[in-house]
């Protein structure tokens, strides 16, 4: 029987083999909803432990992961329920409740701790739950190359052959090059990266009012700096992320997204800033402070070719400003599973991953573009644009519904053999998320 046939009315759908290049927040997340739709997935990275610090799920995000059966308390969330902004001097000069915003999103926004995430989605990819088989981890050997016809070779010269090839690789992926070879540039800041318990700033007098009330988003502002901390790991340690001039911490692009930097030049490079704040920074593990250099990308003209398609931020690589890297590579996943149901013929795939990056790519390109503008260097003591300025935009949105419609709306039109419509793309928030 020619397995790559229509499935009939009395045949079992055939699950599709997928490869997954790439084992982060998005690799994960496509490999656990693809292996719920049935399908049989590999993932092929290295799988070490994501670092990075702390991320947040936003309620874009977070709604998704609860309807793949991801609970957040198996990996220590913190909520975010009071944003602050103060001045480089430590001058207050907005303070928050977001008790009455956050009632307006279906499900929670969370502070994580990125490795504790990342374990909890390999755990959760390797396992049955949610249905389908677990997802075989393949971390042995690098790919060498892509056949966007094929699937890849590994470097011991061994091809593994699949229906669909997932580039989820990150923003310094190799396998981009199927598409098209862009250059990353420099945005001209960098960010110190670092975590801190934050039992070492409640235990100094000089430090602890910094950390109340709890669960604060809390921003310091020069003109062309910004330090941000928030907490994460259920509340047990401070996440910082301090940006600032790219040429103040002599960094430089490489395919690592954390170099090893130091205390004495953090100091250095916030040395005007709120005395309290420094001290915060002295309780950090010197060790363990990175720093990592903020790189743009132009846009590639597409994110497929044949079964190969791009995801996340391979795909579309997205600023810190508005912390929605994370969350639209998972809707980049939700929106796969949504294209690939389980029947879908390995002849049917490429059209579906076209399918894909037409629900996708408006919305992921929109968010890069307000992260690019909220990165802005603040004018005469003034941000051009606020952080939370397009908060309704990225959070007010259910990909998992979204992509859902256009894909039968697609169909549809298919069906009755006329021009597919252009599928709705959520130009504009989507309403009426299903609660919790």
């Amino acid at each position: 029987m020619d397995l790559d046939l229509p499935n009939t009315e009395d045949a079992q759908p055939r699950p599709l083999s997928i490869l997954i290049i790439g084992g982060g927040i998005g690799g994960l997340s496509a490999a656990i909803s693809l292996r719920q739709n049935g399908h049989h997935v590999m993932d092929k990275s290295n799988l070490s432990s994501d670092s990075g610090a702390a991320l947040h799920l936003c309620p874009n995000a977070s709604g998704i992961l609860h309807r793949w059966g991801i609970n957040a308390q198996n990996f220590g969330p913190s909520f975010m329920s009071r944003y602050i902004e103060r001045a480089q001097d430590g001058r207050t000069l907005k303070d928050v409740d977001l008790a009455e915003s956050n009632a307006r999103w279906p499900y929670p926004w969370q502070m994580v701790h990125r490795a504790s995430f990342h374990q909890e989605l390999k755990r959760v990819a390797a396992s049955g739950e949610g249905g389908g088989v677990p997802v075989a981890l393949l971390p042995k050997h690098r790919v060498i190359d892509v056949d966007p016809q094929l699937g890849a070779t590994l470097e011991d010269g061994k091809l593994v052959p699949a229906d669909v090839i997932l580039g989820a690789d990150g923003i310094y992926s190799r396998t981009r090059q199927v598409i098209k070879t862009l250059p990353l540039f420099r945005t001209g800041k960098a960010a110190f990266r670092f975590v801190l318990p934050k039992s070492m700033a409640e235990s100094d007098p000089t430090t602890a009012p910094l950390i109340i009330p709890k669960d604060t988003f809390t921003l310091w502002f020069a003109d062309d700096r910004r330090v941000v901390m928030y907490p994460c790991h259920n509340n047990e340690w401070l996440n910082f992320v301090c940006i600032h001039p790219d040429t103040e911490s002599r960094t430089a692009p490489t395919d690592e997204w954390n170099k090893e930097s130091s205390l004495d030049q953090v100091l250095h490079v916030f040395r005007d800033f709120d005395p309290q704040l420094l001290a915060l920074f002295t309780k950090a593990n010197a060790a363990t402070i990175k720093v990592w250099q903020l790189l743009d990308m132009d846009t590639l003209p597409t994110w497929t070719s044949g079964k190969f398609a791009l995801m996340g931020d391979a795909a579309h690589p997205c600023l810190p400003y508005q912390a929605q890297g994370g969350a639209q590579a998972i809707e980049d996943a939700a929106a796969l599973a949504a294209v690939l149901p389980l029947g879908t013929t390995p002849a049917e795939v490429p059209e579906r991953l076209k399918l894909y990056e037409t629900i996708r790519s408006k919305r992921a390109f929109r968010i890069q573009e307000y992260s690019r503008l909220t990165g802005q260097d603040w004018v005469d003591g003034q941000p051009v644009v606020g952080m939370r300025e397009f908060e309704e935009y990225n959070f007010d949105h259910d990909e998992i519904a979204n992509a859902t419609a256009a894909f039968k709306e697609w169909m549809m039109a298919k069906q009755q053999q006329t021009p597919a419509a252009t599928p709705p793309i959520a130009a504009e928030p989507s309403t009426g998320l299903e609660r919790r």
